[in-house]
């Protein structure tokens, strides 16, 4: 293990009286299937951050008053309210993304889920914000594909822009958001958008299916999308994650890390062919950025490969042996 390098676990807490309801469907392919967003995917990725003794499990210390402050920065009040005051499971018609067709449920239990991983990321900021070189933020439901007044992809609230807000108010910016889910971040854009010190850089499938548009285009001069057709070159991709990763680092002073498990072989919402073990790459880059680095869960759905890719995710920051979950 390298000498003072560790890791802060953020881990979310329970949702309370509402439970932590599993997401009940998705659309995908055009098609109604079982959703594989839940807390069970939580579980199989802290076993495999677990496995290194320099990751630091610790709770969510955010207050309520934090999380709603946070939430109003980076989403519209209608919106906010509609999901608060929902009582039963419905699908949001009115707040898709532009473009798009609605492809979730919404419900109370589910909102609550997302508050919670809101609080989480909060949290996992501040430690960043407090000198701590790593955090990882491990909630559910992700957050990417929700945007300022709409919802998709299991996401509701945006864990990785309330990140990125935390990081500014302590001071910490300009801030660059890197995400490496299989799916591009429409949410996130969108909200980046209206954040003149934050960089978003993503690397993800092509075609891209929650964008009305194909190719998607940057929507400022701060977001740099990176489109791979199938499963890419696992040495192209990580150079291409090297590149935005010495982009960002020479004009930002913290890195939100966008962090999706749904690029290895056999993940159900998936379509490449990784293998758990690019994470451990992709971790020693960071590690090497000399970033501060916020890490926010996102996708990745394939239960019993995933303590696998956040062992090796965490060998690979923490500059220690890869271990088998």
């Amino acid at each position: 293990m390298i000498a003072g390098r560790g890791m802060v676990m953020v881990r979310q807490r329970r949702a309370g009286a509402v439970g932590d309801a599993d997401a009940p469907w998705i659309v995908d392919g055009g098609e109604r299937v079982a959703g594989q967003d839940g807390v069970r995917r939580l579980d199989a990725i802290e076993a495999g951050l677990r496995t290194h003794w320099a990751v630091k499990r610790v709770g969510s210390g955010a207050t309520d008053v934090d999380v709603e402050r946070t939430l109003y920065a980076i989403h519209d009040l209608d919106y906010l309210a509609t999901l608060h005051d929902l009582s039963e499971l419905m699908v949001l018609t009115r707040y898709v993304a532009p473009g798009m067709r609605p492809d979730i449920p919404a419900g109370p239990a589910l909102i609550a889920a997302a508050d919670e991983a809101i609080r989480t990321t909060i949290t996992a900021a501040r430690h960043v914000a407090d000198g701590s070189r790593f955090s990882y933020a491990l909630c559910r439901p992700p957050g990417h594909h929700a945007g300022p007044a709409f919802c998709g992809g299991y996401c509701y609230l945006n864990s990785a822009a309330a990140a990125a807000v935390t990081l500014r108010e302590a001071g910490m910016g300009p801030v660059g958001i890197l995400d490496l889910d299989l799916h591009y971040p429409n949410g996130t854009s969108a909200i980046a958008a209206g954040m003149g010190d934050v960089l978003l850089h993503s690397l993800h499938a092509w075609p891209v299916s929650n964008a009305p548009t194909d190719p998607v285009l940057p929507r400022t001069g701060r977001e740099r999308l990176i489109e791979f057709r199938g499963t890419p070159d696992p040495e192209a991709y990580l150079d291409a994650v090297d590149e935005s990763l010495d982009q960002i680092s020479t004009r930002c002073r913290s890195l939100v890390l966008s962090l999706g498990y749904d690029t290895i072989a056999g993940d159900p919402h998936g379509g490449w062919e990784f293998e758990p073990g690019i994470f451990a790459a992709i971790g020693s880059l960071l590690a090497e950025s000399g970033l501060p680095v916020c890490v926010v869960q996102e996708g990745g759905y394939a239960l019993e490969r995933l303590a696998e890719c956040s062992s090796a995710f965490s060998a690979g920051l923490l500059g220690a042996e890869v271990v088998v979950a």
